[in-house]
């Protein structure tokens, strides 16, 4: 058991892994939201807006501690932080509403594809920026 959690600790030494792992979290907490609003039949446009919201906050927390071990000033790189989620936001709205008004898919589907999208511009806008060393 102990060489299986020394593998675990060995892999989460890789800042990729923390981050992808932080995102699964993000995932289950931001999806989960969306389609629990849209279970509740809220607009899928306020269901992503919520749901973002919810997921910014709960990936800012990890993402600072956990992800980029970041000991910087919160005020600057918070602001950074939503700089980035705010374009991630901007695009991945606009991908959701073509994906379902004008392609007509699943608005389920269409809220993973756009997680997809979103988690590469999240990584290289924090990596590169938020939490830029």
């Amino acid at each position: 058991m102990s060489k299986v959690v020394e593998k675990i600790k060995k892999l989460f030494k890789i800042q990729q892994i923390r981050f992808l792992f932080v995102g699964g979290l993000n995932t289950i907490v931001g999806y989960g939201t969306y389609a629990l609003l849209i279970m509740l039949n809220v607009n899928y446009l306020l269901a992503n807006t919520i749901s973002t919201v919810v997921g910014v906050i709960h990936s800012y927390i990890w993402n600072r501690k956990f992800t980029f071990k970041s000991n910087k000033n919160v005020k600057s790189e918070l602001f950074k932080f939503v700089i980035v989620y705010c374009i991630s936001y901007l695009i991945g709205l606009f991908n959701i509403f073509i994906l379902v008004s004008k392609f007509g898919i699943n608005k389920y589907a269409a809220g993973l594809v756009n997680l997809i999208i979103t988690t590469f511009i999240s990584w290289f806008g924090h990596k590169y920026f938020s939490f830029r060393r």
